[in-house]
């Protein structure tokens, strides 16, 4: 926090008689969040306090251009990871994934919140559906603390890299659509032409997930 506050500052005198800078029309800014984490963009800026206004902006890894994208945080920071991490890596390895893909679904379906259940019925760190467990064995019988089976992290990590891995082995590899398969089933990526179907939420999701897994997998040095 102390550099992010030293550098911002910074910005702020070397730029305070410039004025916002347009690109296109439109103003580049950036400005630090409260967990250090840079944001930029070109759009309308966030109500936020501490905006710096910059001439030229080197866009953070993994952001889109047009867009206040932040970049991911490093896993050993984000809440809930070491607990899961167990489970998560030997899940992959046990299908022969990259852990870092596994991890990267992971965090786009539950922010490795091994609680979590959505409103459409996904359960659980990987969003696994009922049928989709059923699909691989794990049937509606509860866990002893009275919830679906599948809830438990280590049966979800498991359930979902086998999910994943069969999704790539229908793909031929391609991680762009195995990820897309995840989220809006197999079915609907086999309809649109084995193509990321044009759905606005799988599209952003497929999107973040590989975001995620290429930061993760190529970290900043």
């Amino acid at each position: 926090m102390a550099r992010s506050f030293i550098r911002a500052a910074a910005l702020w005198l070397s730029l305070l008689c410039a004025g916002p800078v347009f690109a296109d029309g439109k103003a580049i800014w950036e400005f630090v969040d409260g967990e250090g984490v840079v944001h930029i963009g070109n759009a309308v800026p966030p109500a936020q306090r501490g905006v710096i206004w910059l001439h030229q902006v080197p866009m953070a890894r993994g952001a889109v251009a047009g867009q206040g994208a932040a970049s991911p945080k490093p896993l050993s920071k984000m809440v809930g990871f070491e607990q899961v991490k167990p489970h998560l890596e030997s899940a992959a390895l046990s299908e022969s994934l990259d852990p870092m893909l596994v991890m990267a679904v992971a965090a786009a379906e539950s922010a490795f919140n091994a609680d979590a259940v959505s409103h459409k019925g996904a359960l659980g760190l990987m969003q696994i559906m009922p049928a989709t467990a059923a699909r691989y064995g794990v049937a509606a019988g509860a866990s002893p603390d009275g919830r679906h089976a599948v809830m438990e992290p280590r049966i979800n990590a498991q359930v979902g890299s086998r999910y994943l891995a069969d999704l790539l082995r229908l793909f031929d590899g391609d991680k762009e659509l195995a990820v897309a398969a995840y989220n809006a089933g197999e079915g609907a990526v086999i309809k649109h032409g084995r193509r990321i179907p044009p759905y606005p939420e799988t599209q952003k999701y497929v999107e973040k997930v590989m975001r995620l897994y290429k930061t993760w997998s190529d970290p900043l040095p």
